[in-house]
């Protein structure tokens, strides 16, 4: 991994949770960070394909009416009350 050097402004609050979080888990504050950004980053990367794939599907006509969904959902609810 080529790793380069960021400047990064945080409040004192979060460094400190950052920095309790590091030692607990005997890792370095980079390590830390970095795992972090990881994290985000395959969520929002995630999240932003399936935003774009629905609108894809809803742009080729690729829908469920609203009816049937509610329809969907009340059958769910209703198992569930009985259930």
């Amino acid at each position: 991994m080529n790793a380069r050097n960021i400047s990064l402004r945080m409040d004192e609050e979060k460094i400190e949770r950052i920095d309790r979080l590091a030692a607990e888990l005997g890792r370095s504050r980079a390590w830390v960070l970095n795992q972090a950004a990881d994290r985000y980053l395959e969520y929002e990367e995630w999240f932003v394909r399936q935003v774009q794939e629905g609108i894809a599907e809803a742009r080729s006509g690729d829908t469920v009416p609203h009816e049937q969904v509610m329809a969907g959902l009340r059958r769910k609810i209703d198992k569930a009350k009985a259930g």
